[in-house]
């Protein structure tokens, strides 16, 4: 009697590996992978990040407007310097 590996174009490899995925998700449906309350904390952490990316955005503005007004009172410095006599 021929084993299933015997034969001939029986691929072990790809059939580990299913068998890792396949029990993996068998893992996880049995243990209770995600509960309400990690879906809630990650829809915290979401919620966070988005809050970090905006202020990313309001402090990269803010560097803009500071170096738009350092480049303007350089400017009326210059000109101040310009007219002394």
């Amino acid at each position: 009697m021929a084993m299933i590996v015997d034969a001939p174009g029986f691929d072990t490899l790809s059939y580990a590996r299913r068998l890792t995925q396949a029990e993996a998700v068998r893992d996880a449906i049995t243990q209770g992978v995600a509960t309400k309350a990690d879906i809630a904390r990650l829809e915290d952490k979401m919620a966070t990040r988005t809050d970090v990316a905006k202020l990313e955005t309001r402090i990269a503005e803010l560097k803009v407007t500071l170096l738009l007004a350092i480049v303007g009172v350089g400017g009326v410095v210059v000109a101040a310097i310009a007219l002394l006599p």
